[in-house]
């Protein structure tokens, strides 16, 4: 049912559990109804860590968006802090890459923190960005960045759940001279698989402990031309990234060696920008516990409870009805 909707049954003991809830609906049955409770109790962010942190993704087979310069120029545009802030009601965290900020991924991003320094991600620049724009051959007209007549429009393709980050990011790049807008279609997965969304946001079902599969996302071999279905929707081709690819699968992931691949491939994936890193994403569940009680949380990680994962009979089976 609409979310607005299940915040109601929510608050009114009709449910005992829903989907994802976005922050500020979260905060609202919280706040609402002291017997609701989330993984993190009745504090922010209302839930957890997932391992689908989410970009600003590209068709980087079409122009303007196949021009690395062009995506580094968005990046520029972009404040990570703002989104979360505002967007999420400070509940969440950006991020610079595409990988989760789980322990086990550490031991690989706190090897790159100087290549984050060399391609600076992280900076929200307007200057920076408006600088790369010029040098391009783009000029501004009424406010809006153009070249030869036309204006570099960016429509941004979203599933409903972004609703509330995805107008921040679109006023953000207004801003900063692009011609920004969103749509939420039924058909957006569609539209993203076949290339027919030039900008979109999604997030990264990859890497929990070492980053091969994530990586593996933007090989050459999931490239399909514009109006063909592909697996995984970035478009972006880099042979030598490829190799460094393919040697790392067949490596042991604690190996020295896998460290240094990760490193090389990094540098050309921060390089190139294929997707621009915008928050880590948190699965916020409400549990009302009027009639039922020992929810997974993180007082008590029987298991997480994204039961859409097949996970939902565990969560059945551990729930204790009220005496």
């Amino acid at each position: 049912m609409d979310e607005t909707k299940r915040v109601q049954n929510l608050l009114t003991d009709q449910l005992d559990t829903t989907l994802d809830l976005r922050p500020p609906n979260i905060k609202t049955a919280v706040e609402g109804n002291a017997r609701i409770t989330t993984w993190s109790g009745r504090e922010p962010p209302y839930g957890y860590l997932d391992f689908w942190p989410v970009s600003l993704g590209f068709n980087n087979l079409e122009e303007p968006f196949s021009d690395p310069q062009v995506r580094w120029a968005i990046n520029f545009a972009i404040d990570r802090q703002q989104l979360v802030e505002v967007g999420w009601q400070g509940s969440g965290s950006p991020t610079l890459l595409p990988f989760p900020a789980f322990p086990p991924m550490r031991q690989y991003t706190s090897q790159i923190q100087d290549l984050l320094e060399q391609y600076p991600v992280g900076r929200f620049d307007l200057a920076r960005s408006a600088q790369l724009m010029e040098g391009l051959g783009w000029k501004k007209e009424e406010g809006f960045w153009t070249k030869k007549g036309q204006r570099l429009k960016i429509l941004i393709d979203i599933y409903l759940g972004f609703q509330d980050l995805t107008p921040v990011l679109v006023e953000q790049l207004r801003r900063a001279g692009f011609d920004a807008d969103f749509r939420a279609t039924s058909d957006v997965y569609t539209r993203m698989a076949q290339g027919d969304a030039k900008a979109f946001l999604n997030g990264h079902g990859g890497s929990v402990s070492d980053p091969y599969l994530t990586l593996s996302f933007y090989h050459s071999r999931f490239v399909q031309p514009t109006g063909t279905a592909a697996e995984h929707f970035w478009r972006w081709k880099n042979p030598q990234f490829d190799q460094l690819v393919d040697r790392m699968g067949q490596v042991d992931p604690q190996a020295p060696e896998t460290q240094t691949l990760f490193r090389q491939a990094m540098e050309i994936w921060l390089r190139e920008l294929p997707a621009i890193p915008l928050v880590q994403w948190y699965h916020r569940i409400p549990h009302n516990q009027t009639y039922w009680t020992n929810w997974p949380s993180a007082e008590n990680p029987y298991i997480h409870t994204a039961y859409w994962h097949r996970t939902f009979l565990l969560v059945l089976l551990g729930l204790k009805p009220v005496q």
